[in-house]
């Protein structure tokens, strides 16, 4: 998740005014309109901190319906306000800017917690899912831009000067924010589509249908080598932190090893196993059985105990090296976030 409210904000908290001459209304005026950018501010990071804690946008959405309360609180405080000087345009574009949050926040957030509910079901679902999220983002963007450029221009008429001074904490965690999701949505999309695609050759064998199996493996050696070159270009996270880069690097590699040679004594058995049931029925119901026949069938049961076991052995050290991977990435997306949040 990615939430843009830091431009506006961490502008109007953290300027200086200087050089003010006959501006202490003006600078009262932005004060008043400051104070209202603090409350949505730390109710964003609340919720950008929930969602830190748990990517289930479900389970953080009191933290999503507390901002919309305070959106709803700010915008009557800024309607109260009077016009400056008989010019309304700051407030018109602050309360514009409010509105387009509540929108985003409200009914953008709303329809991504619809496609979250789908997002595991597709690469293109999950791909969906994370492009409305930086959307919803690239509106707020757009509009925090705006109110920027109306705050600068009702402090330049009022004789202010501003003055880029440090930024607060909050403000600085929330761009910290924007970062470390960044990140993480680019690597989480890259190992998805191999995460997906193993989970097809996984039914397939479940299902026992051994044409999806080898369609499904041969899709998984071609999704994973891409995603393999694509990891390689992306880059540490500021330089040096390549943790969740490294755990989806193994996940990866691991999916295509199973791709190109560990499957392939999986389907071998199920392979076996309908050749074998075939022979079964055959000398069952042979009235007439010779020697050959015997050793035939001998022959085949060996086959097959063998295949069973390759497979029962193959499976077990497959499903416990992915599990553990599993749980690598899980601990290393956890840490990640709460190392920057």
């Amino acid at each position: 998740m990615k939430i843009i409210f830091t431009f506006i904000v961490g502008l109007l908290l953290s300027s200086s005014i200087g050089q003010a001459q006959n501006t202490n209304a003006a600078v009262d005026y932005l004060d008043k309109m400051g104070a209202e950018f603090k409350a949505i501010q730390v109710a964003t990071w609340d919720y950008t901190k929930a969602a830190a804690n748990n990517r289930n946008a479900r389970k953080i959405d009191k933290k999503r319906l507390e901002l919309i309360q305070q959106i709803d609180a700010s915008t009557k405080n800024v309607n109260r306000l009077t016009a400056f000087n008989k010019k309304t345009y700051l407030k018109d574009s602050v309360l514009s800017f409010l509105r387009m949050q509540k929108i985003v926040i409200q009914e953008d957030y709303g329809k991504i917690m619809d496609l979250e509910d789908i997002a595991e079901s597709s690469y293109d679902a999950m791909e969906a899912y994370i492009a409305a999220k930086q959307i919803a983002s690239d509106k707020l963007e757009i509009s925090s831009q705006r109110v920027s450029d109306t705050y600068n221009a009702f402090a330049k008429e009022n004789n202010i000067t501003i003055t880029e001074g440090e930024k607060d904490k909050i403000s600085q965690q929330l761009l910290i924010a924007d970062e470390v999701y960044a990140h993480y949505n680019e690597v989480y999309l890259i190992f998805f589509k191999p995460y997906k695609q193993e989970l097809y050759v996984l039914d397939a064998m479940n299902k026992g249908d051994l044409a999806a199996m080898e369609q499904n493996k041969v899709s998984l050696s071609k999704v994973s080598a891409e995603s393999q070159a694509k990891l390689k270009a992306v880059k540490p996270f500021r330089g040096s932190d390549n943790s969740i880069r490294a755990a989806a690097t193994e996940l990866i590699n691991f999916y295509k090893d199973e791709a190109d040679n560990k499957f392939a004594k999986l389907i071998d058995f199920y392979a076996k196993k309908d050749a074998f049931d075939k022979g079964k029925k055959a000398f069952e119901t042979n009235k007439n059985k010779t020697n050959d026949d015997i050793n035939a069938y001998n022959k085949l049961i060996d086959e097959f105990n063998k295949a069973s076991n390759d497979f029962n052995n193959t499976n077990s050290e497959l499903n416990k090296k992915r599990n553990a991977l599993l749980n690598n990435w899980n601990n290393a997306s956890q840490n990640f976030t709460a190392k920057y949040l």
